[in-house]
């Protein structure tokens, strides 16, 4: 044991005095930093509706009223019967008789001038709240439906229009209640009446965020993100019964690990909803930075460790400094293990190193809170990790992928005793890990593809099915350099790379004892 501990320490050394493993290390870290920092998109507004300040209505109102002059030269009255289910009703009908195409200037002029002369900026702001924005688009869009039947000359008039006036009318009270009195109960009566059907989405959203946010305070952004979490929970529904997923555009079969997802995937979008705790853009945006650095940092680490793997036995054979450890009175095994631990031991140190720069550097650059606990479902029930706990998981499972990497690069080191080659092949190897995405599109699922590496390297959305609840973005297909949606089970997977690993550890270690060093 001495004697590896003697090996591995002068592996080390003798990789510490290399001026070219130290310049990819600082890249790797300045990248590692940097990165979030560069990938930081700006942060999208809440909404902005340009007509929804007192100021700008005055401006829209004073510009239609100057396309339209006077507008009461384009009304006229009448009264008209109707006979309604055998019940015979008078109107005291208007007529609107300027052109269709100023139909809408006139129905805003009408609305802005009830606006100024009504609404209460100083309590409800259109632009604040998620009600007054959808309520103000409604009183306007309304409105104008009711001038367009107003169009109509009174002799065409019959009980179908009566009908569509009088639906149109009730429909303008109840949008007028809302956004005039930010009633939210009127708003979804509104939005029931437009869409009849009581189990519709756009019905059962506007119930929840009613129940949610009863006095209509909630932003647009707070609103939209649960209005995406609700269509991903009825999406989630409807594949549930349906008995299918989705995966690369096609529908499979829903196994009974996928069913369990979707149900853990509705259970926390729930959860979620209910405590306050969707994904913000903030987080996303985080996520998003926080892979991107990752990914390019590890770009750098791999390059780094395929270089020292592959030249690590080729390189001591063409300076002869292999002859020395093998004429001494040690075996080659301890050797090997002395070197295969050194490699493993910059890939563990380089990717702490990397992991906690860019942990650091988001946090930096979004606020450390933009990094959530990670919440997956387990005994059908919701369960949260705080996120340190999270990140150091992530860290061990997304590593995987890279120790097979370098073990590939020092298999392939040890039999060909090539660095060019060594390294061109492991190269090779890693650019090529997102083709497993490329030949399903060209081929379909085919049984075969589930049985190349590059469809079992991504552990990470197999350990971590809920990614995308905290923000994190997702792809068809995984590999070093990002998080995919892989359908395998982790139980295969791993079992995968056990086996692989196991077979390139023999073969390394067969050419390395069995070899002769020339």
């Amino acid at each position: 044991m001495s004697k590896i501990l003697a090996l591995y320490t002068n592996e080390m050394i003798k990789l510490s005095r290399k001026w070219s493993v130290w310049i990819l290390v600082i890249i790797m870290t300045v990248v590692s930093f940097c990165f979030p920092f560069l990938a930081r998109t700006p942060e999208e507004s809440e909404f902005n509706n340009d007509a929804c300040n007192k100021t700008e209505i005055t401006k829209r109102r004073d510009t239609e009223k100057n396309t339209l002059g006077d507008t009461n030269r384009y009304v006229e009255h009448e009264t008209l019967r109707f006979t309604v289910d055998n019940t015979v009703v008078e109107l005291f009908a208007t007529r609107l008789t300027l052109d269709e195409e100023l139909i809408y200037s006139y129905a805003n002029l009408c609305c802005y001038n009830a606006i100024l002369a009504n609404y209460d900026f100083d309590a409800y702001p259109i632009s604040a709240t998620y009600l007054s924005i959808e309520a103000f688009s409604e009183y306007l869009s309304t409105y104008q439906e009711l001038c367009q039947l107003n169009l109509q000359p009174f002799s065409r008039r019959d009980s179908q229009w009566y009908q569509m006036y009088s639906s149109a009318s009730e429909s303008l009270d109840l949008v007028k209640e809302a956004f005039f009195y930010h009633d939210y109960a009127a708003y979804a009566e509104l939005i029931a009446k437009k869409d009849v059907s009581a189990n519709s989405i756009a019905v059962k959203t506007v119930n929840r965020l009613m129940e949610l946010d009863p006095e209509g305070k909630m932003s647009y952004s707070e609103a939209e993100e649960i209005i995406e979490a609700l269509n991903s929970c009825d999406r989630y529904e409807q594949d549930l019964k349906m008995g299918v997923y989705e995966e690369n555009g096609a529908y499979l079969p829903l196994n009974a690990e996928r069913k369990e997802q979707l149900e853990g995937s509705i259970a926390i979008l729930n959860y979620q909803i209910s405590h306050g705790c969707l994904s913000s853009d903030r987080i996303s945006r985080a996520a998003n930075a926080r892979l991107i650095g990752l990914a390019a940092a590890r770009f750098v680490l791999v390059i780094m460790l395929i270089v020292i793997a592959g030249s690590s036995i080729s390189q001591e054979m063409a300076t002869g400094s292999i002859k020395s450890l093998i004429i001494a009175p040690v075996k080659r095994w301890k050797i090997f293990t002395a070197k295969l631990l050194a490699l493993f031991t910059w890939s563990i140190l380089g990717s702490i190193l990397i992991t906690a720069f860019t942990t650091i550097s988001t946090g930096l650059a979004f606020g450390f809170s933009s990094m959530p606990s990670y919440f997956y479902y387990s005994g059908g029930a919701v369960q949260s990790m705080p996120s340190y706990l999270f990140t150091l998981l992530f860290f061990l499972v997304d590593n995987i992928s890279l120790f097979v990497y370098v073990l590939a690069a020092f298999t392939i080191s040890c039999l060909t005793r090539n660095t060019g080659i060594a390294v061109g092949v492991s190269t090779g190897l890693v650019l090529s890990s997102s083709i497993t995405s490329t030949l399903k599109s060209l081929l379909g699922h085919q049984r075969w593809l589930d049985f190349l590496p590059s469809s079992n390297m991504n552990l990470v959305s197999k350990v971590f099915p809920y990614l995308r609840f905290i923000g994190f973005p997702e792809s068809e297909d995984g590999g070093l350099l990002r998080i995919g949606n892989s359908s395998l089970p982790l139980s295969f997977s791993l079992v995968y790379l056990a086996v692989l690993v196991f077979i390139l550890f023999l073969i390394a270690y067969d050419a390395f004892v069995r070899k002769d060093i020339q």
